[in-house]
């Protein structure tokens, strides 16, 4: 028995038109989100590899956090902060909310400022980093540049 047909059939049940634009666009931004991935975690990758640490560290969710902690010159214990203040982000308080974000954003930038300088890279490099629009775009840079890993900046 052939099932095409009926699988045909099925497939061009009345069907608006606008509905195929929507499906398109659904499809067209999935596969340009995980494009974005794949490229971001092999950027993440090269910076690893660069300092001299192995790639698939990047990959682990919690633990490529400790490492950055690792490259910026830290211990490991500087992520329990992020790992605290996470919790707080699900009270029922919005200025609980909003601080911790804060906090978290304060942290991040001053971790990202730190990469910057023990790649020999200044202070708007550091903010690029920081900047969750444009850490994209400067960590690829960071990532297929010719500098070099300095552990003391």
């Amino acid at each position: 028995m052939n099932l095409t047909p009926a699988f045909a059939s099925l497939l061009a049940a009345d069907v608006p038109s606008e509905v195929y634009g929507k499906i398109f666009v659904v499809c067209f931004l999935s596969v340009a989100l995980v494009a974005a991935i794949v490229f971001s975690i092999r950027g993440l990758w090269l910076i690893f590899e660069k300092d001299g640490h192995e790639g698939w560290k990047a990959v682990v969710p919690v633990y490529h956090h400790v490492m950055l902690t690792r490259i910026a010159g830290l211990s490991a214990w500087w992520t329990l902060p992020l790992l605290l203040v996470i919790p707080f982000l699900k009270a029922q308080d919005k200025g609980a909310k909003v601080l911790c974000l804060v906090l978290l954003f304060v942290w991040w930038g001053w971790l990202c400022q730190r990469i910057a300088k023990c790649f020999g890279k200044g202070v708007g490099f550091g903010l690029g980093l920081t900047v969750p629009v444009t850490d994209f775009y400067f960590r690829t840079a960071l990532a297929f540049d010719k500098s070099t890993y300095n552990q003391q900046p």
